[in-house]
């Protein structure tokens, strides 16, 4: 009988620690640095920072997260990364692939004050939509160094580009005229402008690509241990701070409001949930 309750405490010791052990697996992710999506110089590492932190927490996971630069993120190829998963995949194999956010484009353009429009001192005003680069007409278009495709296209729309390595240095020479527009990542365009130039966030009108959507997702290597555990328990993590209304706050609060927030964020990270949804992964 000693012996057989021995026996049982084993088991139930040893299913303890094997549980313990399980809840901190430590995960090192890869960032850039892109505030406010990823900065280290915000709370909790900024918004995907923040949603990362606390599905982490409900999934009883121990995240580090790490910054590097995005070339370097690409061309290591045992990684775990965050970003959009089309500039990784054509480089690395992933064995899952979880959309925690999403990022939209958007054209910028600067139209100081002359008293022709009310001035506020919120974000960018949406002035009107545009559909594709040819809307804009002939013009000098800014946009980050590595972000352009088939540009010899475009040059033959009357559009000249000027590339930079950062949002910075985009939208300093946007404000100076020296551009015509800036495209950029909506809410990296809008935190720049309220960093850059706090008294005249209203002098910068944004103009949105319509039905332009894209993910960002977290990408777990084959190289990473238990990759396949890991990645049921982030999405688990995801759909209870998603529920319990932790993650809508996340938003709001990068956001300014509820609603500047897309109204098919939901549904669109479902679709790209779906679409990334890999074999085995589950």
């Amino acid at each position: 009988m000693f012996k057989t309750s021995l026996f049982y405490l084993a088991i139930i010791v040893g299913t303890n620690l094997y549980s313990s052990q399980m809840e901190k697996i430590k995960v090192i992710l890869n960032v850039n640095e892109a505030p406010p999506f990823f900065s280290k110089d915000l709370p909790s590492n900024g918004m995907c920072g923040e949603i990362i932190h606390e599905m982490s927490k409900a999934a009883g996971l121990d995240t580090e997260i790490q910054f590097k630069p995005l070339s370097r993120m690409i061309k290591e190829d045992n990684n775990n990364d965050v970003g959009d998963p089309a500039f990784f995949m054509p480089h690395q194999d992933f064995i899952s692939i979880i959309p925690i956010a999403l990022y939209h484009v958007a054209f910028y353009h600067y139209y100081p004050d002359r008293g022709n429009h009310t001035h506020t001192h919120t974000h960018t005003h949406t002035h009107k939509t545009i559909r594709s680069l040819s809307d804009i007409g002939e013009s000098r278009l800014g946009i980050l160094k590595g972000s352009l495709i088939e540009p010899m296209y475009f040059k033959s729309k009357g559009i000249i580009f000027e590339t930079s390595y950062s949002d910075d240095s985009l939208f300093r020479k946007l404000q100076l005229k020296r551009l015509d527009y800036v495209i950029a990542i909506e809410l990296v365009g809008n935190h720049t402008i309220e960093r850059l130039f706090p008294s005249h966030e209203a002098d910068f009108i944004s103009f949105h690509i319509e039905k332009n959507v894209n993910p960002i997702a977290i990408m777990l290597s084959g190289e990473q241990k238990d990759a396949t555990v890991i990645a049921k328990k982030y999405k688990e993590g995801l759909h209870e701070i998603i529920a319990n209304g932790t993650y809508a706050k996340i938003l709001e609060k990068y956001y300014a409001s509820k609603e500047k927030i897309h109204s098919n964020w939901y549904n669109d990270l479902n679709k790209f949930a779906k679409l990334y949804a890999i074999e085995g992964a589950e």
